[in-house]
C-alpha cells in the first residue's frame, strides 16, 4: 500500500466526516484539540454520534450545546454549525493546569488499579 493512496483515503474519510457533522471546528477548537490529543476526526465523531449533549448553561447563548463521546466534550454553536472549543470530559472538579488527557487518564488508571 502506498501512503499517497493512504494519505488519499484519509482525507477522503475526514471530508466524509465533515459532511456528516455539518460543523466546522473553530481555530479556537483546532488549538484545544492538538492540546488535548484530539484529533479533528475524534471532535467530528463526538458531534456526529454523541453519548451525551445538553445546554451549555444560563450564561450562554440556547443555541450553544455540549456534546460528549468516550473523553471528549465539545462546544457546538448549533444556530452557525461551528464548534466552539474542545474539552476533556472527565467527572473530577475541573483544575486550570492540572486536568489534561495524559495527566486524567493516568489518575484514573491509578484508581482503577487501586485495591
Amino acid at each position: 500500500m502506498s501512503n499517497r493512496g493512504r494519505t488519499e483515503r484519509q482525507r477522503r474519510a475526514l471530508e466524509r466526516l465533515r459532511r456528516q457533522a455539518g460543523v466546522i471546528l473553530s481555530p479556537h477548537a483546532q488549538h484545544r484539540a492538538r492540546e488535548l490529543g484530539f484529533h479533528e476526526s475524534d471532535v467530528l465523531l463526538c458531534v456526529i454520534s454523541p453519548e451525551q449533549t445538553y445546554g451549555s448553561g444560563r450564561h450562554y447563548p440556547s443555541e450553544r450545546r455540549t456534546y460528549q463521546r468516550l473523553d471528549c466534550a465539545c462546544i457546538v454553536d448549533t444556530a452557525v454549525g461551528v464548534v466552539v472549543t474542545v474539552l476533556l470530559r472527565h467527572n473530577q472538579p475541573w483544575r486550570h493546569g492540572i486536568h489534561a488527557r495524559s495527566t486524567v487518564r493516568t489518575v484514573s488508571q491509578r484508581t482503577a488499579a487501586a485495591p
